[in-house]
């Protein structure tokens, strides 16, 4: 299956997930290979804003509303910055076609100066999510994960709020729908 799969894709935990750290959550997955998967969570907030975070004079370079993402069960020393366009003067990894990641303070004041709005250049994420070789398959094959092509329009907003079930209605899947049983959907 990884070899159909191609970075950067959403991943949608299926109605049945009963893990805590990923039910009902939108994953964008930027790394993805038989050695194992790297993503991050994109619709979890900390509930506190990213500048509580940061210390001075980082703590400035943001506007104080910026929300934080909870980027998985696997926590960091550091946030990173998600985003999609290569920005000048800025250190940062492209992923996957369309993603980059930074850890560069530069960053901040780029991305995060105005006030949040509905859709946003990029998003401040603390931690990330990782699976081990032949985890994720398995996973998916027990019908825990369902895959949605890679639409930046999901990923790069501030309306969380709904963003799991938007998302499974792009693939046409309503969470009612799903049953308990190996199939998923129902």
């Amino acid at each position: 299956m990884v070899e159909t799969l191609t970075t950067p894709y959403l991943l949608l935990a299926a109605p049945v997930m009963l893990d805590p750290n990923f039910a009902k959550t939108v994953v964008v997955m930027g790394h993805h290979t038989r050695e194992g998967a790297l993503g991050w969570v994109v619709n979890r907030l900390l509930g506190e804003p990213a500048v509580s975070l940061l210390a001075p004079p980082l703590d400035t370079a943001i506007h104080p509303e910026t929300p934080l993402r909870v980027g998985g069960p696997i926590f960091t020393n550091g946030l990173v910055a998600l985003f999609g366009d290569e920005m000048p003067g800025v250190e940062s990894v492209e992923m996957a076609p369309g993603l980059r990641v930074s850890v560069a303070a530069e960053i901040l004041p780029k991305l995060f100066a105005a006030p949040p709005a509905s859709g946003t250049a990029g998003l401040l994420i603390l931690g990330y999510s990782g699976w081990a070789a032949d985890q994720l398959e398995s996973e998916m094959e027990e019908g825990t994960w369902l895959v949605l092509p890679w639409e930046p329009g999901l990923v790069f907003t501030h309306d969380v709020e709904g963003l799991w079930e938007r998302a499974l209605a792009r693939l046409g899947v309503s969470p009612a729908s799903v049953s308990s049983s190996s199939t998923g959907v129902s």
